[in-house]
């Protein structure tokens, strides 16, 4: 009796510990799927946490580029009007300078033409000498100080005993600068006998020639209007 108490009491210790070793079991494969549930969830999570931040990365970055294009879009424009602007402004200087409209300087050539006892240039021996110049390739002009442009008058008033330039009085002696090739004034004005120089001389005329460097003449002084062309429209 007490042999058969002993063998039951092992059984049913030994059952006890297949039972609690079968909970035992059981609670940790219920606690090893929640742990996996709850880690595949959070790892979803995370790969759609990502992905939202690689649209959103690459949202960015296509507004990023589009705005770096309307940047260099926009710098090109800038560009390309500063550089219209800028060969505006040299056109304008060009042309300022062309006209008459600014104070210019170069090498050239000065004459100093004078009256003498004997004989007096009048307006027509100015617009003489002139023309020779313009002929030599002379780019800017002055008179006694006047700028001579294309429509500059030389007149001669009650028979030359005056001459007036832009309509200014001027007397001898008269000092005619012009900017241009030295050597082509050279040879222009010193052709032998019909060249301005010995021609004037030969008949007595008193003046001096010189060949300078940094010569300065003024800029013509007044308003400059056109009363009979027009821009002829394109048909």
């Amino acid at each position: 009796m007490k042999k058969g108490k002993i063998v039951i009491s092992i059984v049913v210790f030994f059952l006890s510990i297949l039972l609690v070793a079968s909970m035992y079991i059981q609670f940790r494969t219920v606690e090893e799927t929640n742990s996996m549930g709850i880690e595949a969830m959070r790892e979803d999570e995370l790969r759609q946490e990502v992905l939202n931040w690689k649209n959103k990365y690459n949202e960015v970055d296509e507004k990023l580029q589009s705005n770096n294009e309307k940047i260099n879009e926009y710098s090109q424009i800038i560009q390309n009007n500063q550089q219209s602007s800028e060969l505006l402004d040299k056109e304008l200087k060009e042309y300022n300078m062309l006209v008459g409209k600014t104070n210019v300087t170069g090498d050239g050539i000065v004459l100093k033409l004078s009256d003498n006892q004997e004989v007096s240039f009048t307006a027509s021996n100015l617009i003489y000498l002139i023309n020779e110049l313009k002929y030599a390739g002379a780019e800017a002009i002055s008179i006694n100080g006047q700028r001579v442009i294309n429509t500059t008058d030389i007149v001669g008033i009650n028979y030359n005993q005056y001459i007036l330039v832009n309509g200014e009085r001027i007397v001898s002696p008269y000092e005619i600068k012009a900017i241009g090739d030295k050597v082509e004034f050279d040879k222009i004005l010193n052709f032998k006998d019909s060249g301005f120089i010995p021609y004037y001389k030969k008949k007595g005329y008193s003046l001096e020639i010189s060949f300078e460097s940094d010569i300065h003449i003024n800029a013509y002084n007044k308003e400059i209007t056109l009363k009979y062309l027009k821009d002829k429209k394109e048909e």
